[in-house]
């Protein structure tokens, strides 16, 4: 009996271990079972002196842009426009599957982009992140949130990012 506990306290400690450390994007899902679902995933890089949002889009059509834009509206209705590039398409995982006497099959698009920001406009996106819309094809992508999931979370991503170029 006593083994046993001790396995289990090992196995809860890893798998917080694990957890604690993953954290490196933020991202969710947006209406997964509708044709423009997708999951969208942001990190923040630094690259010389210049910091970029990267954005990653998995869905099984939508593609950025040659030079997307991110529209940001933040809970205090600071609107943000962000310039981007496109960094590639990569097709994912392709599967089907039968219904009945009808073959279907699904397919799967990672569309990646960066869009460059400055620190100024990180500390807007501190208060919170209320709409965000990225250029796509065939559609742009467009996500309202009611309380902030993206804003905060970006804005210490940042401070990781900045944190790591100056304790090098």
């Amino acid at each position: 009996m006593r083994h046993l506990v001790r396995y289990i306290i090992i196995a809860i400690l890893m798998i917080a271990g694990i957890h604690s450390g993953v954290a490196q994007t933020v991202g969710y899902l947006h209406k997964p079972l509708s044709p423009e679902g997708c999951h969208v995933e942001y990190n923040v890089s630094k690259q010389d002196s210049s910091y970029f949002i990267i954005a990653t889009v998995t869905s099984d059509r939508l593609i950025f842009l040659d030079n997307p834009t991110m529209k940001i509206r933040t809970f205090n209705d600071d609107v943000i426009t962000l310039e981007g590039d496109a960094i590639g398409n990569r097709n994912g995982v392709s599967f089907g599957y039968s219904i009945g006497y009808v073959g279907v099959s699904e397919s799967e698009i990672k569309s990646t982009a960066q869009f460059y920001i400055t620190p100024d406009v990180f500390l807007l996106l501190k208060d919170g992140v209320a709409k965000v819309r990225l250029s796509m094809r065939p559609m742009n992508h467009e996500r309202e949130f009611k309380k902030d999931k993206i804003g905060f979370a970006l804005y210490q991503l940042y401070l990781d990012a900045k944190n790591k170029d100056e304790n090098f």
